[in-house]
């Protein structure tokens, strides 16, 4: 009997526990205006447990207890919490987020709310990325993050030149972009209106968890996708614009060049301007021809445009969005040059049972483009202005198919032989650009990815996920050069290369993570595995006199040639990541990853590393500052190594001279073959380290209007691979030795009002300081790029690839300073002449007297952001700039090797011509002595700082009554001036030269365009 009673009250006792977790609530949840808000978050606090609202804002939610508390949540709005109790139904009202300390960032292989992170990670968001019209993602940001440097291009559809915290590495220094799981190169592919958020891993720590693909930084970007419980949302953004070059480059024109060349001394010079006037005629004594190349070379205007349409919503089980999108850039060079991208993009998540959730997300673009010659700006700046675009009188023996005039003739003598002009060196810029100009590439990528996550106990916060995610490339190109004549210059057939290059990589990763939350204490685990291969294949062929520019076949077939190559790459990786937090305000992330791969001959390498955080404003103590303004403050201090798998994937050679008896064994030497000479070396390359210390702050003052964050940083890499000289002058090779360090302080402010209903303002700005010097080179004294006249120096205290040359002191004014000076008397100088500084003192000046006279790599960076926005009125402002960097004004320096050279403006303008008249620029006969211009100095080393005008935009907001009419959700028209007006003192169409070398860049454009962004 006692049995039995025992048994019902068991049973009792069950079905009591089962009923008091099997609890109901339901209710709403309503936006800042009381609407309903569609697809909030409610969700079980510390468990997986949950429903998003529907399209009015309600929800049901069962499977609960009285002591569970609901947490609801939505983007951009402050989270609410709520304890069940005997309450079954809810009304919430969402409040606005004054604060981002609740954020959800993406970090690698997950997500972390913005206040616990222990590193330095910055987020952009979508409509910042579009404000700034650009044909890559990475070109809107420029000035926006701090230690991150971008310098753009303005030819059709090329990509930024991104850096990280500075230039680690002799090679490849660009960043890691992983774009919804899979690995690239580069975005110059992604549209960037169909970017969700961008987030910048910046330092060791939060991107160790990448590996040895991680050494340059990361960049994270997760594209948009639907909301659960939302209706289909329509999006239009799109427009249209012209691009135009606001500073042209001034070059000297006819008065001025025929001036200074028969000011030379020099009969061959002078002789030029005079046979230009004999042929095309003269006007008084100059020729009557004065052609600005630039102006020939350059468009008035040239359009830009960008249409976007995208599709999203949700069920309660489902979320989708389906963009489209199209982007148009002609080239503002005089020719054809063009870039065009077609994109398509899905993206749809299925909840399959309460446990499991799939989702695929496909991207396609095709693009295409048509190259200028960029070679034909460089021409533009040499060539002279005394002979015209176009000249007529020509045969075609001189000139064909088109009537461009020469340089290399002045029409000819009594005999009827050529007066002979200029050397071939030089090409009729217009020409150039016609010609030579056809080269077409077209490239198709399909992206596909699938994932499945599975979350087996509702009641526990564990998520298994597995994801594949794959990039098909395949592109195709051709450069076509139709045969032609013009004066010395003959393409006798014309010739075809044609390429066809497939990309295939893929990368599937394993995840496993679990939440924990019990008490004061949040505890999360993460643990993957990954597997990625890269595989590559390329071939070519070239052909003469095709009678089809489209096909190989169609050449002389004993002209062909051909060849192909290809690679394949393979690793497999395991990672985890444990991220602790107690009471919210003591924080700790760790992470560690294991990179194998087949490319060196060490397999394995081991990446750790280490964030603590601290939120004081959170105790106690900080209680009275709180009170006085003090919202939010917390230390971060992080460690972390990187590898960088850029590296090649080994190097070296064997190689089989022939040497005299001696080097026969039968003669005592070491050959076993008489006469010959066995040479073989061979390299062990590895990945380079990167191993970095970063101290920050995170801070929020005054009703979290004003935000403060700085960091310093200091990240060395190790084990640098460059090309080390082997012993006895026996060649170079790649090897790892020697140490980077980058270095620096990077500060981010910013400040957000409202002022009554109707005005609201921000205002904001950022500040890098970067410092780079080499700390080793193993037992290599230095390092030389560059080349032999214009060199660049690594070597131990220094930054890498210094120019390296002579310091010019000034310009001898008198006799007297020549007869004063040993060096001077010694080289026959006369006042016009260079003083250049005699570094060691013993009265010569010899090659050891050179010493580092500029860095291309910047000493600061900076952005400033404003905006007003008045009801329905928005107002906004960038601006951006750099400090502290030299350019190498390559164009100019060509006139080392060729006098007849034309100069720009500033030089014909400031050119010595007595006594007092400038310290900065030779004579006129001194613009033509070796002395002068062919010893690499600091007469061609520029200050390449700017101040730019990044971005100024005025929108306006349709009135809700006239969008009602229209059933139209939102609707914005706005203006925008990208780069309208840039402050430099260097002397080209723009300061942003990659590598800092300028041998005539594209210039970078200012765009206008009108604008609209409509939501149906």
């Amino acid at each position: 009997m006692r049995k039995h009673l025992l048994l019902i009250m068991f049973i009792m006792m069950g079905n009591l526990a089962a009923f008091a977790q099997d609890l109901s609530i339901s209710g709403i949840v309503r936006d800042t205006d009381g609407s309903g808000l569609p697809g909030a978050s409610v969700l079980v606090k510390g468990t997986t447990h949950g429903v998003s609202t529907d399209m009015d804002g309600k929800f049901t939610l069962d499977g609960l207890s009285k002591d569970n508390t609901i947490v609801f949540s939505f983007i951009g709005m402050e989270s609410q919490e709520a304890v069940v109790g005997n309450r079954s139904n809810f009304d919430i009202q969402l409040k606005a987020q004054v604060n981002n300390l609740q954020e959800v960032v993406v970090v690698g292989y997950g997500q972390a709310k913005s206040k616990d992170l222990t590193s330095p990670i910055a987020t952009i968001k979508s409509d910042e990325l579009t404000k700034v019209h650009s044909t890559s993602p990475m070109g809107s940001i420029q000035g926006k993050v701090p230690g991150v440097t971008v310098v753009n291009s303005g030819a059709p559809g090329a990509g930024a030149s991104v850096h990280i915290r500075g230039v680690g590495s002799i090679g490849n220094s660009s960043p890691l972009y992983v774009v919804d799981g899979m690995f690239y190169d580069d975005i110059n592919f992604l549209n960037p209106n169909d970017i969700e958020s961008m987030s910048i891993l910046k330092d060791a720590s939060a991107a160790a968890i990448y590996g040895v693909k991680a050494a340059n930084g990361v960049v994270l970007i997760t594209t948009k996708g639907g909301v659960k419980n939302t209706k289909m949302k329509v999006v239009y953004d799109g427009y249209y614009g012209v691009q135009t070059v606001t500073q042209r480059l001034k070059m000297a024109n006819t008065a001025q060049y025929s001036s200074i060349m028969r000011a030379s001394g020099n009969a061959d010079l002078a002789g030029l301007v005079d046979k230009s006037m004999a042929y095309y005629g003269a006007n008084g004594n100059l020729p009557s021809v004065d052609t600005d190349w630039y102006g020939e070379l350059l468009k008035d205007s040239a359009p830009i445009q960008s249409h976007n349409l995208t599709l999203s919503g949700g069920t309660e089980k489902s979320t989708y969005s389906f963009g489209v999108s199209y982007f148009d850039q002609d080239g503002i060079m005089n020719a054809t040059g063009n870039y065009n991208r077609l994109s398509f993009r899905t993206k749809m998540d299925y909840q399959l049972t309460k446990a499991l959730k799939v989702g695929t997300n496909f991207m396609f673009t095709d693009e295409n483009s048509q190259h200028d010659n960029d070679g034909a700006w460089f021409q533009a700046f040499i060539n002279a202005p005394i002979y015209p675009v176009m000249d007529g009188k020509l045969t075609d023996a001189e000139s064909f198919p088109l009537k461009f005039a020469t340089p290399h003739f002045f029409g000819k003598d009594a005999n009827g032989q050529p007066i002979d002009g200029y050397d071939t060196y030089y090409t009729n810029p217009m020409l150039m650009a016609a010609y030579t100009g056809d080269n077409k590439n077209e490239a198709y990528r399909f992206m596909p990815s699938f994932f499945a996550e599975l979350k087996p106990f509702q009641s526990k916060d564990i998520t298994f996920r597995s994801a594949i995610n794959m990039d098909y490339r395949y592109g195709r190109g051709r450069t076509y050069t139709p045969s032609y004549v013009n004066g010395k210059s003959i393409q006798e057939k014309n010739h075809l290369t044609k390429y066809d290059q497939w990309n295939a990589n893929y990368v599937w990763d394993n995840t496993a993570t679990w939440g924990l939350n019990f008490g004061d204490n949040d505890l999360t685990v993460m643990a993957g595995f990954s597997v990625r291969q890269n595989n590559y294949r390329r071939a070519w062929a070239n052909v003469d006199d095709v009678k089809n520019p489209d096909y190989i076949n169609s050449g002389d077939k004993t002209s062909s040639t051909a060849d192909d190559a290809g690679s394949r790459f393979r690793g497999v990786s395991a990672f985890s990541r444990i991220s602790y937090a107690l009471k919210d305000r003591y924080l700790v992330s760790a992470t560690m990853r294991a990179d194998g791969s087949s490319k060196y001959q060490q397999t394995w390498g081991y990446f750790p590393s280490i964030g603590l955080g601290w939120v004081m404003s959170d105790e106690n103590f900080m209680a009275g500052l709180k009170n006085h303004g003090v919202d939010f403050l917390k230390l971060r201090a992080s460690w972390g190594q990187l590898g960088n798998d850029n590296v090649a994937a080994n190097d070296g050679f064997a190689k089989v001279s022939h040497g005299g008896l001696g080097d026969s064994g039968v003669f005592g030497g070491t050959n076993m073959i008489p006469g010959m000479v066995n040479q073989t070396n061979y390299t062990d390359l590895n990945w380079e380290k990167v191993e970095e210390t970063n101290v920050g702050i995170d801070s929020k003052f005054l009703d979290y209007r004003l935000n403060i964050e700085a960091d310093y940083f200091r990240r060395d890499t190790k084990d640098l691979a460059f090309s080390n000289t082997l012993p006895n002058g026996k060649g170079s090779l790649l090897r790892n030795s020697g140490t980077v360090r980058n270095s620096g302080i990077e500060l981010n402010v910013n400040w957000n009002d409202k002022i009554g209903d109707d005005f609201s303002y921000s205002i904001g700005g950022n500040l890098s300081k970067l410092h780079n010097e080499v700390i080793s080179l193993g037992d290599q004294p230095n390092y030389y790029t560059g080349s032999p006249e214009f060199p660049q120096l690594t070597e131990v205290g220094t930054p890498l690839f210094s120019f390296y040359g002579y310091k010019k002191l000034g310009v001898y004014q008198n006799q007297a300073e020549i007869d004063g000076d040993p060096i001077a008397k010694a080289n026959g100088l006369q006042p016009g002449d260079f003083k250049y500084e005699d570094k060691d003192g013993d009265g010569q000046l010899t090659p050891d007297d050179r010493q580092l006279i500029g860095n291309y790599q910047p000493d600061y960076t900076y952005g400033i952001n404003l905006s007003m926005t008045y009801k329905s009125w928005t107002l906004g402002a960038t601006f951006q700039g750099v400090q502290g960097v030299d350019l190498f004004n390559r164009r100019r320096a060509d006139i080392n090797k060729h006098p007849r050279n034309n100069m720009d403006a500033a030089v014909a303008n400031g050119l010595w011509t007595g006594e007092g008249s400038t310290n900065a620029y030779p004579s006129a006969a001194g613009l033509f002595k070796p002395w002068n211009t062919q010893k690499f100095s600091t007469f061609f080393i520029e200050d390449g700082s700017y101040f730019r005008v990044q971005n100024i935009r005025l929108a306006y907001n349709l009135p809700k009554s006239l969008l009602s009419k229209l059933q139209i959700s939102s609707a914005q028209l706005y203006l925008n001036a990208d780069r309208p007006f840039t402050s430099f003192k260097s002397n080209g169409f723009t300061p942003e030269v990659p590598g800092g070398i300028d041998s005539g860049v594209y210039p970078v454009s200012s765009v206008f365009s009108l604008g609209a962004n409509v939501t149906f």
